[in-house]
């Protein structure tokens, strides 16, 4: 695709509606800078965002995709095959390689979370009566719109919210036995974290920001050089390991936040909308990096995002909708372009049941 040009079409749509940026942002509940770097061709829009805006502008999809009008009469000669190269270009045709998980040990494993929360007298339940398990060496999805509670689901799991019933077990430990004074430890060994915005510190030295976890476990010198230079290799990024977060890429910034989550080996690695603020080249890279840790490194990663390419690498999706288990997807040895077909079925029916309830 000619993001350019996709660009320059979305500017002049735009423009044609007498919206600005802000306006546009607006009604997508986006920010302005999303709207800025698609104009300017340094990203595309969210694969979840096509609908909303071929539905704002009053254009196809496959307008949007080739970044022009299309006369009536040509539209079924484009449609296919822009669909097709479209796709293709951006999911590739590979087939899964899904690790066999039968036998596994369970990392994670819910059963009935609930958590509401009361304000003004008012009770929301923002997860309702939520079971599901991790098995180790697996890459799951949590997909759900805003408000649907999986940021609550991922805040519980990571021990910084709790439940206000059910169980939530991580390498079968009861979280709710565990004491203030343990939490932290607790973190440390057992968890990982991938943050949208990096969460990174400007200064240390990317080398340094990997190293800290080791460096506060009080490894020894030679074995947290030899374990970050490593990694940092199978990461791509050992040429900027000098240098400080402000002055690499954001792509490469992100992949030093999956080697510092990494780094010690935790048990489960939790990443919050990780590519959230990277353009589509770097999102590719980086998801391409999550499935590596799994594969290469059997990490377990449980990744919440709202983006259907993003949870395209996944081995197994589970979608909220009004903090509850609505549906889930596994992808077995489908390629990524029938699993993304798939993942946008499932949304599609979720939106649609949610058209009939209003």
């Amino acid at each position: 695709m000619d993001q350019i040009k996709i660009g320059r079409f979305i500017a002049s749509r735009r423009k044609g509606h007498g919206w600005t940026q802000s306006q546009l942002a607006e009604k997508l509940g986006i920010t302005d800078k999303a709207v800025s770097k698609w104009e300017t061709g340094r990203s595309l829009p969210d694969l979840s965002l096509f609908t909303p805006l071929c539905e704002l502008f009053e254009i196809t999809l496959n307008e949007l995709l080739l970044g022009e009008l299309i006369p009536d009469d040509c539209i079924k000669e484009k449609s296919e095959q822009v669909l097709f190269e479209v796709i293709s270009s951006l999911l590739g045709n590979e087939k899964g390689h899904v690790p066999e998980l039968e036998g596994q040990d369970t990392v994670l494993l819910l059963e009935n979370v609930t958590k509401v929360y009361d304000s003004g007298g008012i009770s929301t339940v923002a997860v309702n009566n939520i079971s599901l398990e991790v098995a180790k060496g697996s890459f799951i999805g949590i997909m759900g719109a805003s408000g649907s509670g999986k940021s609550t689901l991922l805040n519980m799991i990571a021990t910084i919210d709790w439940p206000d019933r059910g169980t939530i077990k991580i390498d079968g430990q009861d979280i709710s036995d565990l004491t203030e004074s343990s939490l932290a430890d607790f973190r440390r060994q057992h968890l990982g974290f991938i943050f949208q915005e990096y969460n990174l510190l400007d200064t240390l030295t990317i080398e340094e920001n990997i190293a800290l976890a080791l460096t506060i476990k009080e490894e020894a010198k030679e074995k947290i050089k030899d374990t970050v230079h490593s990694l940092a290799a199978d990461l791509a990024i050992t040429e900027v390991l000098h240098k400080f977060p402000y002055e690499v890429s954001g792509g490469q910034r992100q992949r030093c936040a999956c080697a510092r989550a990494f780094v010690t080996n935790p048990s489960l690695i939790l990443a919050d909308e990780p590519t959230g603020a990277l353009d589509s080249y770097s999102a590719r890279q980086l998801l391409e990096t999550l499935v590596m840790l799994r594969r290469d490194y059997h990490a377990t990663i449980l990744m919440v995002t709202h983006d259907a390419f993003s949870a395209s690498y996944c081995d197994r999706i589970f979608f909220l909708k009004d903090g509850e288990l609505k549906d889930s997807l596994d992808r077995r040895e489908k390629d990524k372009q029938n699993f993304f077909a798939d993942i946008l079925d499932v949304m599609a029916k979720l939106t649609e049941e949610a058209g009939h309830v209003s």
